[in-house]
């Protein structure tokens, strides 16, 4: 299959992280409809291919199902609040692996439209300019030092724990 450019990069970016179950690269130009990636349950995603499923809406937002949005503000956490905000949950739910978060690039080909149909909070005016979302991976060289990823520029970087950042919500799938 036939990667894209933003696959090549980001597989070299990550080639050293932990590993993420196998699943196939997705062709960008002859990519199946977005149903087929995803399925969308009010509140809730399924990622095909991944046996996942994210919270459409950042931590500190509500859905709506009226409007079939997302209402509120992000929250704003240090990774290691990030990290502990799902301690007690008996959902299931947990911060991502940076792999994960990316993986949502990835089957999305990047693709603004897509990302904001699954995630409409990403349309809010406070994912505007950036929306940076903490991931649970740390860098192995650096302590202290945590992946996150930005769904407005698509850069893939990594802050101190002690920097603010949005929480997107995954947990495995049933």
């Amino acid at each position: 299959m036939k990667k894209t450019g933003l696959s090549l990069i980001a597989a070299t970016l990550l080639g050293s992280l932990t590993a993420l179950p196998a699943h196939a690269q997705l062709d960008c130009a002859n990519k199946p409809p977005l149903q087929e990636r995803f399925t969308v349950n009010g509140a809730l995603v399924k990622q095909t291919g991944y046996a996942l499923e994210w919270k459409r809406c950042a931590e500190g937002m509500s859905w709506e199902s009226e409007t079939q949005t997302c209402i509120g503000e992000p929250l704003g956490l240090t990774q290691d609040v990030a990290a502990s905000h799902f301690t007690d949950n008996a959902e299931g739910w947990r911060l991502p692996t940076i792999r994960e978060l990316y993986g949502l690039l990835d089957s999305t080909c990047a693709e603004k439209e897509e990302l904001h149909a699954i995630f409409p909070d990403l349309a809010t005016p406070a994912f505007i300019d950036y929306a940076d979302f903490w991931s649970a991976t740390g860098d192995r060289k650096l302590e202290g030092m945590y992946y996150y990823l930005d769904f407005v520029t698509y850069a893939l970087d990594f802050h101190s724990q002690g920097y603010s950042l949005a929480v997107r919500a995954v947990r495995d799938s049933k």
